[in-house]
């Protein structure tokens, strides 16, 4: 795209002029990057912000020495590293190519000159990417709150299939986009996944099912049109035009997955529901194997109580 479309594509610049916003593509550098380059680092000092033309780009938060965190995957028109214009704070986070991508660069200080030359014009890009920093805020509140609650029904020390109910009815709440939802765990005696919290009518499903294809090949979730990508085995899906699945992986092992759908043609879901799903599908991984052995021990006990008394 060229840079005069691609402004007029992005949010912070919406309403500039054609005169202002062809003063502001000279102030552009093009920058391409294979995929797993580095863009710039946690604790690197910020001196510009980015716009993505093409490809996709992920956000991560460096966690202790080995571990990240995803924070976002964006994607055409999205802008990053706006922090640079608000703060003199380094890098708070690692921004990498996921694809190969060709992003346009904004030095601050070349910014700062613009802002200096057209004052109403910097306010309003200003006021834009202040925006697009409190969305971001807002979406990492969700996520913590959506985490900490799914927390609490995890360690609420009830049967499986009522805390995975509590689970769906937690991320239910957090998407509001998704009209209904669904969580599968899978079950080793009939070697399917069993709809532990679904709409009624919802049958199990065979680790065959292409659904469940597109899970394995997504180990991170996925968004799919259901209208433009056809999976099969999704027919019970009756109606569904979008769906957000993310997958309940152990070392490995797809012990379940997580379904959000709308049947609205203008629905949207935005990539950060994908990372919430994420962040809650790896809470249930560590818990579901755990709640499963500790509630055969309890039906055990159980079963040997009734023997004696018996």
């Amino acid at each position: 795209m060229d840079k005069l479309s691609l402004l007029k594509s992005v949010f912070i610049f919406s309403g500039l002029d054609g005169k202002l916003l062809e003063t502001i593509s000279g102030h552009l550098k093009e920058m391409k990057c294979s995929a797993g380059k580095e863009i710039f680092r946690q604790q690197q000092k910020a001196d510009a912000f980015y716009i993505v033309d093409k490809g996709e780009v992920t956000i991560l938060k460096k966690l202790g020495a080995s571990n990240e965190k995803i924070l976002a995957v964006l994607g055409p028109g999205s802008v990053f590293g706006e922090m640079a214009f608000f703060s003199d704070s380094p890098r708070t986070a690692n921004a990498v190519a996921k694809t190969e991508t060709v992003l346009w660069e904004i030095e601050r200080d070349d910014f700062l000159k613009f802002i200096s030359s057209e004052p109403n014009a910097g306010l309003k890009i200003l006021s834009g990417l202040l925006q697009v920093s409190m969305d971001r805020l807002e979406q990492t509140s969700r996520e913590l709150a959506t985490v900490y609650q799914t927390g609490k029904v995890i360690s609420s020390g009830q049967r499986l299939d009522a805390i995975v109910k509590g689970i769906l009815d937690e991320i239910l709440l957090a998407v509001p986009e998704a009209e209904n939802g669904a969580i599968y765990l899978y079950n080793e005696f009939n070697e399917e996944f069993d709809p532990v919290a679904a709409p009624r009518g919802f049958k199990e499903i065979t680790a065959n099912n292409g659904l469940v294809k597109t899970l394995n090949k997504n180990p991170a979730g996925a968004l799919v049109d259901l209208e433009k990508n056809e999976i099969s085995g999704t027919e019970f899906l009756s109606g569904a035009k979008k769906l957000l699945c993310a997958p309940v992986l152990k070392e490995g092992r797809l012990l379940g997955f997580i379904l959000l759908w709308s049947g609205k043609p203008d629905a949207v879901f935005k990539s950060n529901y994908v990372l919430l799903a994420a962040s809650v599908s790896g809470q249930m991984a560590e818990a579901v194997e755990n709640i499963r052995h500790h509630q055969e021990e309890i039906d055990r006990q159980r079963l040997n109580n009734a023997k004696q008394n018996y």
